[in-house]
């Protein structure tokens, strides 16, 4: 007896020491850590994942900046994350605490998606991140120049012309047109190819696009919970096959590539990334060696993936601002008349001559925040930000749509005012506020942010030159940008949204 007393005993003890233990678990997955900034009350295991359950993500995240102010705290899972809301505290993490918070936060999701960390856009910094972007940098540069990205834009403009030509007074939704345009830009930029106007292959090609984006957009539940990453679910094996589909395209590319290479021809960017890491191994360069075919076709992913879905929201912002505001429009293309006419074709060489032209694009860059989250940062050690803790691998989020609209960095940021841009003697800022962030700052600023806004002025001159677009008659009074909220990390007018287009000449 006395021995079944001692067994009982000790576990009873045992009972209490786990439950001890678990109730702690469960304390320290909810408590911040000392001095980190303020932020609603955490759950147990869920973090603040019921913050976002009735609002969307930027709705929310919105309402937190106004009750915790320009840097506040979240728990997502077992994840610790700040959110940057002022361009001063995000100076402070970006540029002057650059190294410190250039890390990317790991997760399952993105090891998936860049194959195990082999992109530029998701890798964490360090020696081989800066050699891949170094080499993605040099290839990129040739596809900048003038005559090579008119030339790819120009290519395209025909084909899409016939199809607005004949559009005539029905009311049609751009996104649709516009999208075409810019993949075709990038098809042609990264394989060498070019796709009619609706051709079948093209159009499956953006729909797998928009699946892979959708699938990844919230993540997997192995992001917020590691300990369930052996639980393939449903969702997560519709990812994998779609990811499959789309990188085969990209690795099977590559191998046409590599087999018809030549250094004296260069095509496209593939090309172009294999030119650029055969003269860095012929220099010597031993980590040019350790770039696998994989590296490659993630970097050639990471253009494509950036260069068309911002690309299209962008100009799906111009198309809805501009038939809301038909006096900006006009003025635009009255600009656009003075300075090329009705039968040239812009250029870049053009940019300097319509200040109120490029205004324009600039204040369609701020008030779309086409990418209102931007990418995750995270903390490569122990730091401090604006006086608070924040422990290394810590998520840093930056809110761009916060810092596009801050009261006391613009002037009536809710309005459409290209005019902002512009000085006394309506020339173009020989510097640009700091609080214009579309491309981010610091070490991971976007690799393609030149190609983007040569490509979207080439492209918005070139629509708004040639055609205007207005309001559908009898629906004046309706607004063209209601937000799409089914898009949770995107800033942008509904898919639906539609116009009128004319020929202006």
């Amino acid at each position: 007896m006395a021995m079944l007393g001692d067994l009982y005993v000790n576990a009873t003890t045992v009972l209490v020491a786990l439950t001890t233990l678990a109730a702690f678990a469960l304390y320290k997955s909810s408590k911040r850590p000392a001095n980190f900034p303020p932020g609603p009350f955490a759950l147990p295991l869920l973090g603040n994942v019921t913050t976002f359950l009735s609002k969307t993500t930027l709705e929310a995240m919105g309402d937190l900046h106004k009750q915790y102010g320009d840097v506040f705290s979240l728990k997502v899972g077992s994840l610790n994350m700040i959110v940057l809301n002022s361009i001063e505290i995000v100076r402070e993490a970006l540029v002057k605490k650059a190294v410190e918070f250039a890390g990317r936060p790991m997760s399952y999701s993105v090891e998936i998606f860049s194959e195990g960390y082999k992109d530029i856009v998701f890798s964490n910094y360090g020696p081989q991140w800066r050699y891949q972007r170094k080499l993605g940098h040099t290839a990129i540069r040739h596809f900048v120049q003038k005559d090579q990205l008119e030339k790819l834009v120009f290519s395209v403009t025909p084909k899409i012309a016939a199809v607005l030509d004949e559009i005539g007074d029905k009311p049609f939704a751009p996104k649709y047109t516009i999208g075409q345009i810019v993949y075709n830009i990038l098809a042609a930029l990264c394989f060498g190819k070019q796709y009619e106007f609706n051709q079948p292959e093209l159009l499956e090609w953006i729909q797998l696009n928009v699946d892979v984006q959708n699938a990844f957009g919230n993540g997997l539940i192995g992001d917020y919970f590691p300990a369930l990453t052996f639980i393939q679910t449903p969702n997560e094996k519709r990812v994998r096959k779609l990811l499959a589909d789309m990188l085969g395209v990209f690795h099977k590319e590559l191998k046409a590539h590599k087999e018809k290479f030549d250094p004296e021809n260069v095509r496209d960017f593939f090309d172009s990334l294999l030119l650029t890491q055969k003269q860095a191994i012929e220099a010597g360069e031993e980590e040019a060696e350790h770039i696998t075919d994989t590296h490659i076709c993630q970097t050639v992913f990471d253009i494509f993936g950036a260069g068309t879905e911002t690309t299209i929201v962008t100009l799906h912002w111009a198309v809805g601002l501009l038939a809301e505001n038909p006096d900006i429009q006009e003025k635009v293309a009255k600009e656009i008349d003075d300075v090329l006419g009705h039968d040239t074709l812009p250029s870049l060489d053009d940019r300097g001559s319509m200040p109120y032209t490029e205004a324009t694009v600039l204040e369609i860059f701020r008030q779309g925040s086409v990418a209102p989250l931007g990418v995750p940062h995270s903390t490569m050690s122990d730091t401090t930000l604006a006086g608070y803790n924040i422990p290394k691998d810590t998520t840093v989020m930056i809110n761009h749509l916060a810092i596009h609209n801050d009261p006391t960095q613009w002037s009536e940021p809710e309005k459409f005012k290209p005019e902002r841009f512009l000085d006394d003697n309506g020339q173009l800022l020989k510097k640009l506020p700091e609080s214009f962030l579309p491309f981010s700052t610091g070490r991971r600023v976007c690799l393609g942010e030149d190609f983007a806004k040569k490509e979207v002025f080439l492209l918005f001159t070139w629509l708004f030159g040639r055609y205007a677009f207005y309001k559908v008659p009898g629906k004046e009074s309706e607004s063209l940008l209601t937000i799409n909220k089914v898009a949770a990390l995107t800033h942008q007018p509904v898919d639906e949204m539609e116009v009128c287009v004319k020929k202006r000449y």
